[in-house]
């Protein structure tokens, strides 16, 4: 009997081609209550599962989760669902580690002022330099993003530290990996701090105002993980005191940051609107893991990317 599996969001027609083409029965669903009609008896389910698709789905086996954060996503009859879930981890790895290092250079060089002072039409020099080779690069989650972060800090010379509580890869250029319950002796050392945690129970508000008071003075923090991670108001003071020289933020407590926010107006602080997963290598490479995971699902194979529901996020490295 061929797989059954249902869609919802329905998938770009080239990609529902592929699925089909490994014999499985693909139902593409374009609201709940058709996704509800159809899951009884379907096997898989790619999209945003809900309590009442999850109890009709009476012989669901496996869950494809269309991203790779998956805050708001659990509750708890998902939770303690015998059903697997894999989500989209490891296809943003390179390219938000890109927009990481936009951000340090960006700050190491001065552009952040510099591209305000173009905008004004003023030609002033006087901004302080930091030379990359001669700093320490803290990174807050080792998994799939932190290591390619890692990478790149090792490139530039950096120092690497590291806070996670089972790294994806231990490379012999991060100088130390320290437990979660020791970020407060990373923390002094680095004068970058780049967040790469997920939201979880553990991780939400982790850099909170004793952790940001903790961080070396004048050091800069980057946040690309999840907003709820860094408790937004101690990170405006600590800007604001100058106890921080600078912040790179790509995600928010609240998005959009709202208009009188004063993060806006702060020199020193650089806003992108959650976009450093952005590129036009994503939608291929978001294709093919949902692809291969059905390869691998169709013929018993272990998955890619398996979540732990407790945890919320994948833990396990994915099978050779």
């Amino acid at each position: 009997m061929a797989v059954k599996m249902v869609l919802y969001p329905a998938l770009t027609d080239d990609v529902v081609a592929r699925i089909r083409d490994l014999e499985v029965d693909v139902v593409a669903a374009h609201s709940e209550a058709e996704a509800l009609e159809q899951i009884a008896d379907a096997d898989a389910f790619y999209g945003r599962i809900t309590p009442a698709l999850l109890e009709a789905g009476r012989n669901l086996h496996w869950i494809q989760a269309t991203s790779a954060g998956l805050d708001n996503y659990f509750f708890p009859a998902l939770r303690t669902s015998p059903v697997s879930m894999t989500n989209m981890r490891g296809i943003y790895s390179d390219v938000i580690a890109d927009h990481v290092f936009a951000f340090v250079l960006s700050f190491a060089r001065g552009m952040h002022i510099y591209g305000r002072r173009q905008t004004a039409g003023r030609w002033e020099r006087g901004v302080e330099v930091v030379h990359l080779a001669e700093t320490t690069l803290g990174i807050v989650g080792l998994g799939g993003i932190g290591l390619e972060v890692a990478g790149r800090g090792h490139v530039f010379g950096m120092t690497v530290l590291a806070v996670d509580p089972a790294p994806k890869g231990t490379p012999d250029y991060v100088s130390e990996i320290y437990s979660p319950d020791r970020l407060g002796e990373m923390l002094p050392q680095a004068d970058f701090v780049v967040i790469c945690v997920p939201h979880t129970r553990e991780t939400a508000f982790m850099m909170d105002a004793d952790a940001l008071k903790a961080m070396k003075p004048g050091a800069f923090l980057i946040n690309i993980g999840r907003g709820k991670v860094v408790d937004l108001e101690a990170l405006t003071r600590a800007l604001a005191s100058g106890a921080l020289s600078g912040a790179g933020l790509d995600v928010f407590e609240e998005e959009p940051l709202p208009a009188g926010h004063p993060l806006w107006q702060m020199e020193q602080v650089m806003i992108t609107p959650h976009v450093a997963g952005v590129s036009p290598v994503i939608s291929e490479r978001r294709k093919d893991v949902i692809v291969e995971n059905v390869r691998r699902f169709c013929a018993g194979e272990p998955l890619l990317n398996v979540v732990d529901k407790q945890k919320g996020y994948a833990v396990a490295p994915n099978p050779d």
